[in-house]
């Protein structure tokens, strides 16, 4: 296995367009074609996190944030951030980052902050919205399979936790090739008159160019007919934020007190009513306070999140329970996700791969 597998498990689950425009993921360190053999999954990539892989002796980091947030203009020992690229690359460690792409995908950051609290029926607080296509092809009824299964490879045909979804139409089709052309069916100079399927699957924008390719690659036709429709649906795969609701009712101050316990944090930050009923809970890993009015027209009695504004308390008061448990408290929950689903990876490739928990905490801050 080499570090372009790894990438391409993540363009999978997470791919690099569901990401924020300027956000910074992918390899951040090293080679795709390297070998990896041992691989650490962590939220940050530390001096601790570094030594730890070290003495592991692993080829390649996995992390949530990125170790390159921004470009560099260069890369030296004069800081912190340098000196790491150094040491890493003086080792021959890759670092890989997914990160808000792994805050949109389902089962990704929110949705692990959302099982870890005991919610149920769990779907996206705010689907993505303008990233999906329809496409639509014309292919003899005897080349249809091929078709779809080519187009499906290349990221078409999925809804929700369903794949290879189509729908399929037969019909009539007519064409007359010029004496240039060497026609599939029929002769050139000829009208012909030959039966068809309408295929039609959805696509990401982004994959586009990819669906297109290969379905023009598993098309029998010279020439192919194609359309492809810009959609406004809501992308039942991706969006920001989580909702579900508790098997029964709690507390707020019951609530509270799980948040705590269940992600290790020191203290929480609250607007609220303790004696108050909850059921329904929206929830955002790291800072999610800008999804508040979208948790409020939810119907959430809650939203978890961190990094909340003051103004923030101000807007939900008397509208929705709003509590902060903290960056690091949101978010380390989705490292046991990535390292259950990178086994599960590796286990179908058949290679012998490792895969360890970093064990170093991250958490920056302190309560006192």
């Amino acid at each position: 296995m080499t570090v372009a597998d790894i990438e391409k498990f993540f363009d999978m689950w997470a791919p690099r367009w569901a990401a924020l425009e300027r956000d910074n993921v992918g390899l951040q360190v090293g080679d795709s074609l390297q070998s990896v053999k041992r691989i650490l999954v962590t939220l940050d990539v530390t001096g601790e996190v570094v030594s730890e892989a070290e003495r592991k002796k692993v080829d390649l980091i996995v992390s949530h944030h990125p170790l390159l947030f921004r470009p560099p203009s260069t890369i030296t020992s004069s800081d912190r951030v340098g000196r790491l690229v150094l040491r890493l690359a003086q080792k021959k460690i890759a670092v890989f980052s997914a990160h808000t792409n792994l805050d949109s995908a389902r089962d990704g950051v929110s949705f692990s902050l959302a099982r870890v609290l005991g919610l149920r029926n769990i779907r996206f607080l705010t689907p993505l919205k303008d990233t999906l296509v329809k496409v639509a092809v014309f292919v003899p009824e005897e080349h249809v399979e091929k078709v779809t299964s080519a187009m499906a490879t290349a990221g078409a045909g999925v809804i929700g936790n369903y794949t290879s979804c189509s729908f399929r139409l037969r019909g009539k089709g007519t064409f007359k090739g010029s004496q240039d052309t060497r026609p599939f069916v029929g002769k050139a100079l000829q009208m012909e008159i030959v039966d068809e399927v309408r295929l039609e699957m959805l696509a990401p924008r982004a994959t586009l160019p990819d669906v297109i390719t290969a379905m023009k690659n598993a098309h029998p036709y010279e020439e192919v007919a194609y359309d492809v429709y810009p959609l406004q649906n809501a992308d039942p795969n991706f969006g920001v934020g989580a909702i579900g609701e508790l098997p029964r009712p709690l507390t707020l101050k019951a609530l509270l007190n799980r948040a705590k316990k269940r992600l290790n944090a020191e203290s929480l930050r609250y607007v609220g009513h303790l004696d108050r009923q909850v059921h329904r809970v929206a929830v955002c890993g790291g800072s999610g306070s800008e999804l508040l009015n979208e948790a409020i027209t939810a119907g959430a009695d809650v939203f978890l999140t961190a990094d909340v504004r003051y103004h923030a308390f101000h807007e939900a008061r008397d509208r929705i329970a709003l509590v902060d448990a903290g960056h690091w408290e949101t978010e380390h929950t989705a490292l046991p996700a990535i390292e259950r689903r990178l086994r599960e990876f590796i286990n179908q490739t058949g290679d012998e791969v490792q895969v360890f928990l970093s064990q170093c905490s991250t958490n920056p801050t302190h309560s006192h």
